[in-house]
């Protein structure tokens, strides 16, 4: 009977999904091993919300990125690490995409910063222009030229280097900003919700990149342990307060 319930459950659940059939418009160099995405097509979505997308043969499932923009085109920003990632970067074929999926980022106030890794700069680009907040964009190695170029402006700063990343934090610790968003790497969140911890009246918010084999609560494989108990990337994310994480060393 229990195993019925579910099963009806998650039948449910897949029908409100919505699928789509999304051609690429261009694929553009951020670094040697990551790529801005854009679509001819459009989607509704909301900051902070992510889609799966189908590798074909490529991987058992599919792959989460978060939604962007990029100019007035729909992209996501992929960081290859496997044959399903280089497949999404360099297939001709259209991608078929699950979503919008996961909750929105409403933070309390527009008085806020954002921080990203190249591999989530759609998110961060759709972020400053969403919220009218600074972008800081910080990654190990060199933007490429052009990219760069494109998208320096008075709102969007680059930082390269693992020290530029720990000076922006320190620097940001004096801002008077209410919040500060990161994502990127596991570590890279990790220092970032520790370097404000001790600052009263600072919100750290991380958006989580976690492994995830649905995209919708059924498969429990993007767990994340809170204050709160265990939590899902998917479902109850994938943005979370820094001071709701409970770090395993």
């Amino acid at each position: 009977m229990e195993s019925g319930c579910i099963g009806m459950e998650y039948s449910l659940i897949t029908e409100t999904i919505k699928k789509h059939l999304l051609t690429k418009k261009e694929c553009v160099d951020i670094t040697e091993d990551t790529f801005l995405v854009t679509f001819n097509e459009s989607i509704d979505f909301l900051t902070g919300q992510f889609v799966m997308v189908s590798v074909g043969s490529h991987g058992l499932t599919r792959k989460p990125f978060t939604i962007g923009k990029f100019g007035d085109n729909l992209a996501i920003s992929v960081k290859i690490i496997g044959d399903g990632s280089r497949y999404i970067v360099e297939t001709d074929t259209p991608l078929e995409v699950l979503g919008p999926l996961g909750n929105p980022f409403i933070p309390s106030s527009s008085n806020g910063v954002g921080i990203v890794a190249p591999s989530c700069i759609a998110e961060g680009i759709h972020l400053t222009e969403h919220f009218g907040i600074p972008l800081h964009v910080c990654s190990k190695t060199p933007l490429k030229r052009g990219f760069a170029d494109a998208v320096s402006n008075d709102k969007i700063e680059l930082h390269i280097g693992d020290d530029a990343y720990v000076q922006l934090l320190a620097k940001l610790k004096y801002e008077k900003h209410d919040w500060v968003f990161i994502t990127g790497s596991k570590m890279m969140e990790k220092i970032g919700i520790k370097a404000f911890a001790d600052v009263p009246g600072k919100v750290a918010y991380v958006s989580y990149n976690e492994y995830m084999g649905c995209g919708i609560g059924a498969c429990k494989s993007c767990a994340v342990i809170t204050k709160d108990g265990i939590k899902h990337v998917c479902s109850d994310g994938p943005i979370f307060r820094g001071d709701e994480i409970c770090f395993q060393d």
